[in-house]
């Protein structure tokens, strides 16, 4: 028997590692294919694509073999049956085979759209099929690599005979049980190496990014996995409320020149977006105390926009919408969706150009949300999760839930950022006013408890934000940094005006620097009242340090442009809406529209009506449009 389960293990090893080195063979092609695009990569980095990628081509394996491992995991003699033989055998290339063919058409495919082939290739079929003759004329070549990929796969298949044994056919416990146990066994491992491990969310596509680079990114990953893991992903389909001439990045009216800052030093920037916490939390301009001293006195020193608003409603929607000027325009979030590879400009990349440290810290199971993968999408050098905080304070700082507790997490932040290259760029993503809300018991009693479950964490994080502050103020780089505190969204509500359509969408923006001739400065290029919005942060770091990168996405505006039109946009529950100062603009999936006063009152005023409804469209089109074709960035 022990003999059988050590056959059958080498057999489901040996074809393992047969299909691994097809998917090797393809991505060697995809980069001889496109070798100018790693001109100026380093081979270093080149071949850490290449072993890093490993586990994509494994992980897409351990999906596709599931039936296969039980099929080996049967009694031997079921390979006597010639016709069973040559089943298993069948199957299993009808199985691996097209997976590993469909690298091969990407290896050109690749430099039209820049990303790898998903699932949304079925929304071209028909398109493709039309274009057939033409394709195999100009692409003769590929169809030559894939039949002699083939040839070679069928042909030198490991085969099944070899788990013939010679051994009876009658029941036998013993050998149940053991065949049983080897196949819970085997399919269990599987199941675990395509999750990418015992890390929180399963593997995904902007995990192959740990570069910041998105050719690298490409290579690392196989055509198998993006088109599997996005299978069952929301897509989007274009629209066509312009004619496809008309030029809608005009349209969006972004183009405006921003004010020149003369600054004292090299300024670092931190961007801390704080975890469900609605403005209305707040005690400034609410007609109540609110939860939040410390950061009402510190909106008070810098610049408070209280007219701001997130672009959606989960954490998810709010880190590309902060650190990439991303919106979420449909049903998925960006950081999850099958467009989560196109190329993209991110705040992380255009400081990089500067000579800027960049790191993202979040102080939760590293993976969670996506934020270490996009993160490094939107080209943060590097990520601090849980795994990186020292592992003998864990036990005393975790929350018991979702990781390590903002305050030591804030002053594990401070600690690195003393260690950073200058000048740098940060963000941190708090997580204690989030769900189960807990404080530390040190600390328990000492917040307001409040009207809602959430209160009290809302006082327990804005406390931390104040020993954070404490602490920052006595390093050296504090006086040359500019902090920019948000919201990723909001939560729990109880007051009227913040529970309304757009209402629940209002957090706080504040802009804080704590040399007062940087902060007058300012203080002097802004208008509070303005509509703001998460999109608008990156414009306005690039804006403040004087940065204009040949391209960048036109979704935000940079708060020192205010001599223009402003918006703010968000998608939910199928209903797109444009803010602006006076009226909102809410509109269907199907296109229909209706327009309201901000205090959610319809009014009918065709004019106004007309312009919120073009330009909502003109943002929609560019967004969707753009995604599918993965043009937002030229190459």
């Amino acid at each position: 028997m022990l003999k059988n389960i050590q056959v059958t293990l080498v057999f489901w090893l040996k074809r393992q590692a047969f299909v691994l080195l097809f998917y090797i063979i393809a991505r060697l092609c995809f980069y001889i294919f496109n070798l100018k695009s790693y001109d100026s990569i380093s081979t270093k980095s080149i071949l850490y694509s290449f072993v890093f990628g490993l586990k994509f081509d494994i992980a897409t394996i351990a999906l596709l073999s599931l039936i296969f491992t039980l099929f080996v995991c049967l009694p031997s003699w079921f390979y006597k049956n010639n016709y069973f033989s040559f089943f298993e055998k069948t199957f299993f290339v009808i199985i691996n085979l097209p997976m590993v063919l469909i690298n091969i058409p990407d290896v050109e495919y690749y430099k039209f759209i820049g990303r790898r082939t998903n699932f949304e290739i079925f929304a071209i079929a028909g398109d493709i099929a039309n274009q057939s003759l033409s394709l195999l004329t100009h692409f003769w070549y590929l169809v030559l690599i894939m039949a002699l990929i083939t040839i070679l796969f069928i042909s030198y298949l490991p085969n099944n005979k070899q788990l013939y044994f010679q051994e009876t056919k009658n029941f036998s416990v013993p050998n149940f049980i053991a065949f049983v146990s080897l196949s819970i066994l085997l399919i269990g491992l599987q199941i675990l190496t395509f999750r990418g491990g015992f890390q929180e969310k399963p593997l995904r596509i902007n995990q192959a990014f740990v570069q910041n680079d998105n050719a690298l990114g490409n290579l690392a990953l196989n055509s198998a996995f993006t088109f599997l893991t996005t299978s069952d992903a929301v897509g989007t389909q274009k629209v066509a409320y312009f004619p496809p001439t008309f030029d809608i990045k005009k349209y969006l009216n972004t183009e405006v020149e921003a004010p020149n800052f003369k600054h004292i030093a090299k300024q670092n920037v931190v961007i801390l977006i704080l975890e469900s916490f609605g403005r209305e939390y707040m005690g400034l301009k609410n007609p109540y105390k609110g939860y939040t001293p410390f950061l009402d006195s510190l909106s008070k020193k810098g610049i408070f926009f209280n007219n701001n608003y997130a672009n959606g409603r989960s954490s998810q929607d709010a880190v590309p919408s902060v650190i990439a000027s991303i919106p979420r325009l449909f049903s998925e979030p960006y950081i999850t969706c099958r467009y989560q590879s196109n190329k993209i400009i991110g705040l992380g990349t255009a400081l990089a150009e500067r000579g800027y440290a960049t790191s993202f810290f979040h102080g939760a199971r590293n993976g969670s949300m996506g934020f270490e993968g996009f993160s490094q999408i939107a080209g943060f050098q590097k990520y601090y999760g849980l795994n990186q905080y020292p592992s003998e304070k864990i036990e005393k700082d975790y929350d018991g839930q979702w990781g390590i507790m903002d305050l030591p997490f804030l002053h594990f932040w401070v600690e690195e950022l003393n260690k950073e290259k200058k000048p740098f760029l940060s963000v941190f993503f708090t997580l204690s006013s989030h769900h189960p809300y807990t404080i530390p018991k040190l600390l328990e009693g000492k917040f307001p408890k409040g009207t809602l479950p959430i209160h009290e964490s809302i006082g327990f994080a804005d406390y931390a934000l104040k020993s954070f502050f404490a602490e920052a103020q006595k390093q050296p780089w504090f006086n040359n940094t500019l902090f920019i505190l948000t919201a990723d969204h909001t939560s729990l509500n109880e007051i009227k005006q913040y529970g309304t359509a757009i209402g629940v969408h209002k957090t706080p923006l504040i802009f804080y620097h704590p040399n007062y001739s940087e902060m007058e400065s300012i203080r002097n290029k802004i208008d509070d009242s303005i509509i703001t919005q998460q999109l608008d942060i990156m414009p306005s770091v690039l804006d403040y340090l004087n940065h204009k990168p040949n391209q960048y996405l036109p979704f935000g505006k940079s708060v020192f442009s205010t001599n223009q039109e402003r918006f703010s946009i968000n998608y939910d529950l199928g209903f797109y809406q444009l803010i602006g100062q006076k009226y909102y603009y809410k509109m269907s999936d199907e296109g229909k529209g209706n327009l309201y006063e901000l205090n959610n009152r319809q009014v009918n005023l065709p004019k106004i009506q007309a312009h919120f409804d073009s330009t909502l469209k003109a943002y929609i089109q560019y967004y969707k449009n753009g995604a599918i074709d993965n043009t937002w960035i030229k190459n």
